[in-house]
């Protein structure tokens, strides 16, 4: 059965998309009804098209015997198997970028791919999420996001349970996705979800295929709620949060950038993202910001 594939950049919003999805196919329809919220530790969208446990029982070959490449030219056929196995609907997380594959292939195959929802968030505020997330600084994340050889979940000193997920560059992954023509394709902006959560996530649910039911939705979303997942984090702990982090949900809300990021940071981001931003709407308050913290030219190092 063709999975329905939940793409975005880390740090775009697309574990608050699994959780409004989880709630909404939990509460009476598809999957039976639940009165208690999910667990945020088992919402839909696993397993990851990054699992290694996964991707070596579908593959049938060791994964750590694999070079990095030969991982790749596997994960076609890998993702092809975890459609056919997972029950309808089915939704799968990724944060792949829309690639090639050397010898001509698709990473995301068409077959067993009904559609994509592609998350994008202004790349200000990914830079801030993401350093959180990596317990990094800003300036290194802000590098992380112009580097064409990023790849989240890649380690060489250990082996883990998640396959590297190509990224490139932030504007290199949104472009990846938003070009593409193979694939059905919906892209919803972290911030208008954020604006109108109801109309967002309406569409997103029509998009899936699945019936559209107003009061359901309302009620996903407030179970989905930023306060809610954080407090369920502090009181459970959370699967996807790095160990070196301080937390996963940190504040689920848009712009937290300007007091966080300075000129020179922000300059950086919009030098090497500009024209992406433009795209998706993300440029002119960036400017704006950057005209009232500088008197003209770039900021000082």
């Amino acid at each position: 059965m063709p999975t329905v594939r939940l793409a975005s950049c880390p740090k775009s919003g697309n574990t608050w998309l699994r959780a409004v999805l989880t709630h909404y196919l939990r509460n009476g329809g598809e999957r039976g009804s639940h009165s208690e919220p999910a667990s945020i530790n088992t919402l839909l969208g696993r397993p990851l098209a990054s699992d290694r446990k996964t991707f070596d029982e579908l593959v049938e070959l060791d994964s750590s015997d694999l070079t990095p490449d030969e991982v790749l030219h596997y994960q076609p056929s890998f993702r092809e198997s975890l459609a056919e196995a997972l029950p309808p609907p089915a939704f799968v997380k990724t944060h792949d970028a829309y690639l090639r594959l050397p010898g001509g292939g698709m990473l995301f195959p068409k077959a067993a791919t009904a559609g994509v929802i592609y998350l994008v968030r202004n790349p200000l505020d990914v830079a801030v999420s993401y350093a959180h997330h990596l317990n990094r600084s800003i300036d290194d994340t802000v590098a992380w996001m112009a580097d064409r050889t990023a790849c989240e979940g890649s380690v060489t000193h250990r082996l883990t349970t998640r396959l590297p997920e190509p990224l490139t560059t932030w504007s290199g992954h949104v472009s990846s996705w938003l070009d593409q023509r193979e694939l059905p394709l919906h892209v919803a902006r972290y911030e208008d979800l954020l604006e109108d959560s109801w109309a967002g996530f309406g569409a997103i649910v029509r998009f899936a295929g699945l019936d559209r039911d107003g009061a359901r939705l309302a009620r996903a979303v407030a179970r989905a709620a930023f306060p809610r997942l954080r407090a369920e984090e502090e009181a459970f702990g959370f699967l996807d949060k790095q160990p070196t982090a301080p937390s996963f949900f940190r504040a689920g809300v848009a712009g937290s950038w300007r007091s966080a990021l300075s000129a020179r940071q922000v300059w950086a981001l919009v030098d090497t993202h500009g024209t992406v931003m433009e795209r998706l709407g993300y440029l002119r308050e960036a400017e704006a910001f950057l005209a009232d913290r500088c008197s003209g030219g770039a900021p000082a190092a």
